[in-house]
């Protein structure tokens, strides 16, 4: 699946089906890490029943999804969750006015 097609169906698929998309994420890395589930639950410091169930079915609570993240070396990439806004761009008018010479008083 391209970039763009991941991107549409994440904007319309339900939270079950984002939680499946996230699991088989974490699971394409961990086998291009070559860990095997047991090895990255426990690097992640999960059980390895409840990391099973989440690269299974994608449940999981986000305390055992971050300590997965955190286990695949992925946790720096989570504030692209929340990206700091732009600051105001001053439009064209407003940077003109900007520009304009200042009336001094004698």
């Amino acid at each position: 699946m391209d970039l763009n097609r991941e991107h549409e169906y994440l904007r319309a698929c339900s939270s079950e089906a984002a939680c499946q998309y996230l699991a088989t994420k974490v699971r394409q890395w961990r086998r291009r890490e070559s860990l095997s589930q047991a090895e990255l639950a426990t690097r992640a410091e999960v059980p390895l029943r409840t990391y099973k169930r989440f690269e299974t079915h994608g449940k999981a609570n986000l305390v055992t999804f971050i300590q997965v993240l955190g286990a695949l070396g992925r946790t720096q990439y989570l504030f692209m969750l929340f990206p700091t806004p732009v600051a105001h761009r001053p439009s064209v008018d407003e940077r003109l006015k900007q520009l304009a010479p200042t009336k001094f008083k004698a």
